[in-house]
Order: structure tokens, then sequence, then C-alpha cells
């Protein structure tokens, strides 16, 4: 940015685009911006301060890790709002360096990461938010750099969320992004070049997505979808060959609005099919905040079992992801709250979650969660935390050995 006339507008254009999706980022910052906190009792040390690069200090929107430079740790990349997205490369014990994916700045909202061409280094994609600027492809050149090759995606929109996977089972990974209105299908037709076929293989619905998942719900091996909304969540079944038909009878509405920002399907009752997580919100008024247990019925049909199985989440869930925390064997949940607080929820083996944030976290602990990376990143065999955070210093969790 060359001028202060130049920040003014942009300045702008984020805080009316945001209001779109129901995302202030200028809110009051209730928590204390990820700080650090005592942490002599909890499971996590917070290691932010010695472990992560400075002026990570804007609003990181999305995070995900994966061995971007093939050395056998995990890295992370991140969408940074109205800012230069970019990769942190881990030296293998959990420490990370800095490095630019771009020197311009976007309106970035997520990011994915596939082998999205035909080799066999992974890839990045970083969704914009704008109608005039196409979200960004970067292709991995086998060292941990990147090159852009955004001119292969043509399409823009009020983007916010992508997942990718191979949903025609052709062998090249696809890209599904959810958007404030149609969503886009970009079919890889190989070798990393894309064309969108989102008219031809969704339903023609135009909602305000805020995220979705693939998942075979229905156990006949074909990747499904789920969409979460800010209006009503969807769920779309593939019939062959990656073309869907909503068939949302199957997910159990409420009475009153559901304001959804996060979908995730695992197998939390350990019986082979998988189940739905749902993570909502009320930043937007008269919407149910607590987050929804499905329990899939084995056809790909959704029953909600959230007063047994969930403690009441009083967050505005913005990040949810899941992983075997404490090493027996069933999927853990760690929940981020965009408006201060993250929180653990500990799996009994049966789908049954209980609270245990304050075992395994430092003392009044709030940052202000947008997205959760979860990965060995000191390769000590334990489950470490990323927190993409909103308005202040991400932060890195490392879990402490005995």
């Amino acid at each position: 940015m060359r001028s202060t006339f130049i920040i003014f507008i942009l300045s702008s254009l984020i805080m009316i685009s945001l209001s779109g999706c129901g995302w202030n980022l200028n809110a009051p910052d209730d928590g204390n911006n990820g700080g650090t906190p005592s942490d002599s009792v909890s499971v996590y040390q917070n290691v932010t301060e010695s472990n992560l690069p400075d002026g990570l200090t804007g609003t990181t929107t999305g995070v995900t890790a994966g061995d971007f430079d093939d050395d056998g740790d995990f890295d992370l990349a991140l969408a940074i709002n109205l800012g230069t997205s970019r990769l942190l490369i881990n030296d293998g014990s959990g420490t990370f360096s800095s490095q630019l994916l771009t020197n311009q700045s976007y309106d970035s909202r997520d990011i994915i990461t596939g082998y999205l061409n035909s080799d066999s280094y992974l890839d990045l994609f970083v969704v914009n938010y704008s109608s005039q600027i196409t979200s960004n492809l970067y292709l991995n050149d086998g060292n941990g750099s990147f090159s852009d090759f955004s001119n292969r995606i043509s399409v823009t929109g009020g983007f916010t969320s992508a997942e990718a996977s191979d949903i025609n089972n052709d062998g090249s990974t696809d890209i599904l992004i959810g958007n404030e209105g149609q969503n886009r299908l970009l079919m890889n037709t190989g070798n990393g070049f894309f064309n969108d076929q989102g008219i031809q293989r969704l339903p023609q619905l135009y909602d305000v997505t805020q995220d979705l998942t693939f998942g075979d719900i229905t156990g006949d091996g074909l990747l499904d979808i789920v969409v979460a909304n800010l209006d009503a969540n969807k769920v779309l079944i593939n019939t062959g060959s990656g073309f869907f038909r909503d068939q949302s009878t199957r997910y159990p509405y409420l009475n009153q609005n559901e304001e959804s920002r996060k979908v995730s399907l695992v197998d939390v009752d350990n019986d082979n099919d998988l189940d739905l997580y749902v993570g909502n919100a009320t930043l937007n008024q008269g919407a149910n905040r607590q987050d929804r247990l499905l329990i899939n019925n084995g056809n790909g049909s959704f029953t909600d079992d959230t007063s047994n199985r969930l403690p009441t989440i009083n967050a505005n869930t913005l990040a949810a992801a899941f992983a075997d925390l404490d090493n027996d064997g069933d999927p853990d949940l760690v929940i981020g709250d965009y408006s201060g607080g993250l929180s653990i929820l500990l799996n009994n083996g049966n789908g049954f979650f209980t609270n245990k944030t304050t075992d395994w976290l430092p003392d009044n602990y709030t940052p202000l969660v947008m997205d959760i990376a979860i990965a060995d990143f000191n390769n000590d065999g334990l489950v470490d935390l990323y927190l993409a955070v909103r308005g202040g210093q991400d932060q890195l969790l490392l879990q402490k050995s005995e």
C-alpha cells in the first residue's frame, strides 16, 4: 500500500465485506489476543514467543499444516486478511521461520493444501473474498518455494472457504469453494488446470456459505458434501462421478435460526460411519449458539444427540478440529472462540465429550481464534496446536511430554 488514501479505501472495503458474512474484525478484543499467561500446570505450553517469528499480529483467517519443503516435518501456511499470505517453515523442533507466498495484499479468508498438479509436492490454494480478484493458486516447486499460477483460476465472488479432494475418482484433486451465493466446484482437468463446473455438478443453491467439508456419509464409497450456512445448512449427496443432489432432509433442523460457521465429519462413536459436528455462533442476532453433535444413523441421515454428548458450549465457534489429543485411540475436540477462548473436549471412546480445558490449557487463556491447525510440530509423538488469531499474535501450543 503506497498511500494513506489507499489504506483508507481498503480499510473501508474490508469493514463492508466482512459485515456481509457476519464478521467484524474491528470488534472489541475482549480476550487477551493470545497472550502468554502462566502455564505451569497445563498440558499445553505456550511457546509463541520462543518458537514463532515476530510480526504475526494482524488477522490470520486460515491456517493449514503440511510438509511443504519435503524435509519430514510439518510446516504451516497462513491466509492473512488484508495482508500477504505466508509460509512458516519448521526447523524440525517446532521452531518456525517466515517467508512470503506473495507480496500482494488480498482479502483472504481460507487456505487449503493438496496435490493439485501431477507431482508429489503439496500445493496451496488461498480463498479471496472479492468480485474483482481471483483466488490464488500456488504450485510447489519442490523445495518449499511456490510459483503463482492464479491465472488458472477464472472465478471470483464472496468466497469464504474451500476444500480439496478427488470427487470424480479421476486421479486429480478438485476444489470446492464456499461462496455467498452459488458455491463453486473447480474440476481439475489435469496437471493443475481447472474449470468451474459448479452449475453442472452442484444444486443451484444461493446460500451464505461459511464452511464445507467432504466425506462419505452414506457408506457407498462416494464423497458427499456438508455445507455450513448462515441460513439453512445443506447435505449434498454424490450420485456418482462427482454430481451432487440436495438431500438436506437428512439434516435435523432446529426450530430456530442456526448460524453455522464450521462443519466437520468424523467418526466420534467408533461405529465406522461419519458423524457431523456443527460449530455455531451468534455474530448475527437471534441464532442458537450451542454447537451440535449429529450422529450418523448408518445410512447418511443424522440424529441430534447434542444434549447427551456435548457440554454447554458458550462460544462463537469459527474453528473446531478433531485429533487424538490424549493418545487413547479416539478423536478429541478443540474449539476456538472468535470472541475469545479455546476449549479442549476429550472423547470417552463412544462419542461422549467432557470439557477438560482447565486441565489442558493455561489459566485465563483467551485468544480470538479464527482457525486451528493440529499436528506434531516438534516430532515428539504428541499432538500440538497452532491458532490463527484475530487482531493479535498467532499462537503455538506444544504438548508437554511427561
